[in-house]
């Protein structure tokens, strides 16, 4: 009897860390800024009489929800962070233990590349909030709001040294009147202490109750080794860091508390009716065909782009760069992979000798790019203007919504990528193969190449096919050398060799979770039916 209740009890047990494990493979970060009713001094130097408790104690990988590193081996990484507000500012306040701070570019754009401390703010909220798609947040677009800003301290002067990639102040950082701060070094823990007034983040001030996307990420670098830069990173919010991107960031929801640190009346909303900002969610793909706005880029790459007048983007690119376009999908358009299968490109490029590839990434458990999530191109040889199609029926784990992908035009073979280019002038998912080889938008088809109009359907007339390429928007700014520059994680780059690889067996974790509950749940069953008949027997 002993022996059967303690199989019971551990086949519980299993059960609550199977049904843990699976919870946690969504789990978003949300914390909590309480109300200063007592102003600390910034000067470096945070204490809990001063900032009360922290708002994230020991944040490491990965026991804390959404964080990533660059060495998961350096298991001493970690930081702790406070975040406090009044009506007239946000107060940031982060320690991270280093007994060596070092960064050499504290005073230009590469702030980064030391000991820093990388913060991502926007005010419409996290990614959920934003009703983007929550797996795979990391590849998930953040609105173009966001404010980023790095600190750092240089350990020869002794004096902290800011610098603002984009948002309001942007080449600057806190440099309106009121905005403020400060970092030291005991010789154990590095503090950065930081007010930032409302006017730099967002154009309104908070509410009690107002939610905001926050990311926070530190860099770490010791002297005397790899020239004194960077040497890993711990990132918390997702998008600062890993996958760099000027389109996303993290998963971190920051409520604003109507609780005081310590216990002191309430702040007094001083325009407790004003709007609140929030963004419109993305609009889920309707209709057989759902055409992308190929301008709104991300990972360039070292890659060069320009709009044409007629709403067309050129692509040009170095002479030691891989020639692909990547591009976030996820922040236009919720497309679900089994309802659109073949993605097309409406392109014209000078180098067509090489059949290409397309990489993807979905919430289908797919979350990056490797030569076994990735699908040849069809039609890429056709000189002249043509149509790339990519026939994602079959392909693996092709499921979900999609989040992003990487056009491989030269499947990593160009022989002189700098002197290559590619214009597209459109690009769309769609519903039948038969439009998109044709590039059929709302019934019309784009005005082809005669040549390519008889490979892919032996038609000799093609004087009925319409121009109806669609028009594309500004693209965003060009990426800066600061940013291109920026770590990266390599397993983001993935490149192939034109090699063919066997193509493993399908994992999915949350498979194998299932399984493995169900057979424990068959075995408490099992163990049940067993006692009861015993009983009866007695």
């Amino acid at each position: 009897m002993k022996k059967l209740f303690s199989i019971l009890i551990a086949a519980v047990i299993i059960l609550s860390l199977c049904g843990t494990v699976y919870a946690e493979e969504e789990e978003f970060a949300t914390v909590e800024a309480l109300q200063f009713d007592r102003l600390p001094d910034i000067d470096g130097k945070v204490t809990v009489d001063e900032w009360g408790q922290p708002t994230a104690a020991h944040i490491k990988y990965p026991e804390n929800p959404q964080t990533d590193i660059y060495d998961e081996n350096a298991t001493d990484v970690e930081f702790t962070v406070w975040f406090r507000y009044t009506f007239d500012g946000f107060f940031v306040a982060v320690q991270v233990p280093d007994t060596s701070p070092c960064n050499k570019y504290c005073h230009d754009q590469n702030i980064w590349n030391g000991d820093a401390l990388q913060m991502r703010f926007d005010p419409y909220g996290c990614t959920a909030d934003q009703g983007l798609i929550a797996a795979s947040a990391r590849d998930s677009n953040y609105s173009t709001e966001y404010q980023e800003l790095v600190f750092a301290l240089n350990n020869e002067d002794g004096l902290c040294y800011t610098y603002c990639w984009h948002g309001i102040m942007v080449g600057l950082a806190l440099q309106s009147e009121g905005g403020s701060y400060a970092a030291s070094n005991d010789g154990t823990l590095t503090t950065y202490e930081i007010f930032i007034p409302w006017r730099e983040l967002m154009t309104s001030l908070p509410h009690v109750g107002s939610t905001y996307g926050i990311s926070a990420a530190i860099l770490t670098a010791t002297e005397g080794e790899n020239n004194d830069e960077w040497q890993n990173w711990l990132e918390w919010g997702a998008g600062v860091i890993n996958g760099r991107d000027d389109n996303i960031c993290g998963t971190t929801r920051l409520i604003m508390s109507g609780e005081t640190v310590f216990g002191g009346a309430a702040l007094v909303d001083p325009d407790p009716d004003a709007e609140v900002t929030v963004r419109t969610s993305i609009p889920d793909a309707e209709g057989d065909c759902f055409i992308i706005d190929f301008s709104k880029l991300s990972a360039p790459n070292g890659m060069n782009y320009s709009l044409n007048d007629d709403g067309s983007v050129k692509f040009t690119f170095e002479d030691n760069g891989d020639p692909f376009i990547s591009l976030n999908v996820s922040g236009q358009v919720k497309v679900k992979g089994e309802d659109y299968p073949y993605f097309a490109i409406y392109l014209e490029t000078n180098d067509t000798y090489n059949n290409g590839e397309l990489f993807y990434c979905t919430t289908g458990s797919v979350g990056d790019y490797t030569p076994y999530y990735s699908v040849p191109l069809e039609y890429s040889f056709v000189d002249g203007r043509q149509v790339v199609v990519a026939d994602m029926t079959d392909a693996l784990e092709y499921e979900g919504y999609v989040v992003k992908f990487r056009f491989d035009a030269y499947d990593g073979v160009c022989t002189d990528p700098d002197e290559s280019y590619i214009t597209v002038y459109s690009a769309g998912f769609f519903k039948n193969y038969e439009d998109a080889v044709l590039f059929k938008v709302d019934g019309k088809s784009v005005e082809l190449d005669p040549e390519y109009i008889k490979e892919v359907s032996g038609a000799e007339d093609t004087t009925q096919n319409v121009q109806t390429t669609e028009s594309v928007t500004e693209p965003a700014a060009s990426e800066t050398e600061e940013e291109a520059t920026k770590p990266a994680e390599t397993k983001d780059e993935a490149t192939t060799d034109g090699s063919k690889t066997e193509e493993p067996q399908k994992k999915d974790s949350k498979w194998v979770i299932f399984v493995i509950i169900g057979a424990v749940s068959a075995a408490v069953i099992a163990a049940v039916v067993i006692l009861i008949v015993k009983r009866k027997k007695k």
